[in-house]
């Protein structure tokens, strides 16, 4: 009788984690049609259309924006968008238009302010005079709800919110919902959503979020009123659940906005409409950001750079008890019946140093598992090496698994209070020589250097379902991005990463190179020099290898037919300073030992080794074909120094404003002297734009084809 009582409760658990399992997100392949949905209707004057062909207006411009953003995409020309979104301000009023020279109104303005959150542009003169267009002009609750949207987009209030906020509350109902009958669920999500977007923290939410909940249809949406579902209904009753944290019923709500979508990619307006538009697009990329965000879920998941250790179907590449593991919808399932012993399910690859990035549901908070990384089998079921730990008591610590069996560094304090028991929560692990670090749902967590030389620097991964109690862990998004590890006594010549001392330097400068599949000595080959960040600052040669471009080389080598050069800088990479002069030298001693085709040498690099691109370039404008500097701004006065040479620019644009708008700024110079110039912004990227830049399809071509503009 026990043994069968435990065995209905362990079925009853793993069928209630079941019940828990969200809805498959959206495909890369399904991500990149919405994007192109949305950027086909960008014109030459920066503004985006309803339709592809017509004139832009500026209500689709800031729909396509953010659809651009939600899908991780780019505007094709972001600085045309720019200049089209401050041609529809008119200075008279304070207000923006539709087209340029048009009717400014309190929608179109509260847009013309989202449109200037958006695309980052902090410019007092275009904000505080639309801020108070919609302030004096905003009388219908209609008109104050999107003016208070507009107002938040810029991180701004308006002096009217006291008086609005006072007028919302006044007619709330006893109950503490606002409206009545059928539209009582939509007037009280949209209503709460302004007052929460003024920084009003009313009370009685509960009953907010219990007509949230009652007023789901069946088929997953929300109504106005009497009608069917729609999205629009739906966003503003979401962006209400979104706000307060609150859940209903996602699964449904997912499986509501895919019955939206249409086979361009696009979205109509509810399931029964057959055309899709911009507006509805736009409301159903932010419905399901918003499904994820509130389970725990990354909406996107930065895969540049990176390949996935599984791949979703099955258990290819791994090995362990495939009674314990499983597929389900794309997510690896561990599930213990309750076990003895420690159970793993391991990689068959093993990798030294690595960044690795995973998701995990930790069903209930209850339990503990992990992931094993450097690490082998030992005789039996149990593994020896490091572990990032998951689970009561050692969230987020580094844990050393049957060898010394002890926390090496428990969890900060803010990685601990980032934990969602009972939700998704990701890590991240970078193991590099001997420096771990684990990152915590973007929280630091542990740095921790290794200080036993008898230590294993490589083994293998793997997922943990720990002795104890029946319990249930899932992971997905499992990525890696292996990085490179020069070595040195190899044949110069031989492809591969090589660690190399500058001839002559004392004290010795080293640095690294890679050599190209095909190189024989004879063939002459383009060089590549890349110029790292501040965080690889040193003296190893190895370091910037493993940052940037060296990673993307390692990860497909016959995609990448050139010699790249690593050097090392231990401040800056200022084109006066000594370490600019060190890495020149080591371009010119790679151009004396090998092979190169002089005509194609490129120069790149990405934040210090942004700057230090447009720095060095311009002092030794004759050295270089092309130059690919990444968020590190130049000196827009230097810009006449690359006038004749091809310029590809890249920056995210969540990066520090001084980084984007320095970018900005230098590109723009350039444009206007009429140079060879490209430029990519990532929509929603921060500082780490490397990894999506050095993946951009065309680049390497680009880099390697482009030769100086005759002057």
């Amino acid at each position: 009788m026990r043994r069968l009582y435990g065995a209905l409760c362990t079925m009853a658990f793993v069928l209630a984690a079941q019940t828990t399992l969200p809805a498959q997100s959206l495909s890369v392949s399904e991500r990149q049609e919405t994007a192109g949905f949305a950027a086909i209707r960008q014109d030459p004057s920066g503004g985006f259309s309803t339709e592809a062909g017509e004139s832009p207006n500026l209500g689709t411009t800031t729909a396509s924006i953010r659809i651009l953003r939600y899908t991780g995409s780019s505007v094709p020309d972001v600085l045309s968008c720019i200049d089209f979104v401050r041609s529809c301000f008119d200075p008279e009023s304070g207000g923006f238009s539709q087209i340029p020279g048009g009717e400014p109104d309190v929608g179109t303005t509260a847009s013309g302010l989202m449109a200037l959150g958006e695309l980052r542009i902090s410019d007092p003169g275009l904000i505080d005079p639309a801020i108070a267009y919609v302030s004096d002009h905003a009388e219908t609750f209609p008109e104050v709800r999107i003016a208070v949207a507009g107002t938040e987009a810029v991180g701004r209030e308006s002096p009217k919110f006291g008086a609005w906020s006072a007028a919302i509350l006044e007619n709330r109902n006893e109950s503490g919902t606002w409206g009545s009958g059928p539209a009582l669920t939509f007037d009280t999500g949209g209503t709460a959503a302004a007052l929460l977007r003024m920084g009003l923290d009313f009370d009685r939410k509960e009953t907010v979020t219990e007509a949230i909940r009652a007023g789901q249809r069946d088929d997953g949406g929300w109504s106005p009123g009497e009608g069917e579902s729609d999205l629009s209904a739906t966003y503003r009753v979401m962006r209400a659940a979104y706000m307060l944290g609150f859940a209903p019923d996602l699964d449904a709500l997912r499986r509501f906005v895919g019955r939206c979508r249409r086979e361009d990619g696009g979205y109509a307006p509810a399931p029964g409409v057959t055309e899709p538009t911009i507006g509805a697009t736009y409301m159903a990329t932010i419905l399901l950001r918003w499904a994820d965000l509130l389970e725990g879920l990354l909406p996107l998941v930065e895969d540049a750079g990176f390949r996935p250790l599984f791949n979703g179907r099955d258990l290819s590449g791994w090995e362990g008890d495939s009674s314990l593991w499983s597929v389900e919808d794309g997510t690896l399932v561990g599930t213990s019946p309750g076990l003895d012993h420690n159970e793993f399910l391991a990689t068959e690859e093993r990798f030294s140093d690595f960044v690795l990035k995973a998701s995990f549901l930790l069903f209930d908070g209850q339990g503990n598992s992990g992931i094993q990384f450097r690490s082998d089998r030992l005789p039996g079921t149990e593994m020896i090496g490091f572990q990032a730990d998951i689970g009561e008591s050692y969230w987020g610590c580094l844990y050393d698994e049957s060898r010394r069996n002890r926390v090496l560094l428990p969890a900060t304090e803010r990685a601990r209070n980032s934990i969602r028991p009972d939700g998704w929560n990701q890590y991240e692990i970078r193991a590099m020589g001997d420096e771990i670090r684990l990152t915590l749902n973007g929280v630091p967590s542990v740095d921790y250097t290794e200080a036993e030389a008898n230590i294993a620097d490589a083994g293998r991964i793997a997922v943990q379902l720990h002795s104890g109690r029946p319990m249930e862990i899932r992971f997905r998004d499992l990525l890696i991005q292996p990085l490179p590890r020069p070595t040195t006594g190899a044949d110069p010549n031989e492809p591969g990463f090589h660690s190399r001392t500058l001839d002559g330097s004392d004290p010795a400068v080293r640095y690294s190179v890679f050599i190209p599949e095909g190189y024989d000595g004879q063939t002459h080959f383009p060089v590549v020099l890349f110029l790292h960040g501040s965080g690889e600052r040193g003296e190893d040669g190895i370091l910037p290898s493993q940052v940037g471009l060296g990673p993307i080389i390692a990860a497909e080598p016959s995609a990448h037919p050139y010699i790249a050069v690593f050097p090392q800088a231990r401040e800056t990479w200022a084109a006066e300073s000594d370490d600019a002069h060190q890495a020149l030298a080591i371009l010119d001693e790679i151009l004396e030992d090998f092979a190169v085709d002089t005509s194609r040498i490129v120069l790149t690099g990405l934040s210090m080794g942004g700057m230090g691109t447009w720095s060095i370039g311009a002092a030794h404008s004759d050295r270089f074909s092309a130059i690919v500097p990444i968020c590190g701004p130049g000196n827009a006065e230097f810009a006449g120094q690359f006038r004749t040479i091809p310029v590809w620019g890249f920056v995210g644009d969540q990066d520090r404003g001084t980084l984007l708008d320095g970018m900005r700024a230098t590109v723009r110079s350039l444009k206007e002297l009429g140079a060879p110039v490209k430029y990519t912004e990532y929509r929603g990227v921060g500082h780490n734009s490397w990894d999506r830049a050095y993946s951009e399809p065309g680049l390497v071509e680009w880099m390697l084809s482009p030769h100086r503009i005759a002057d």
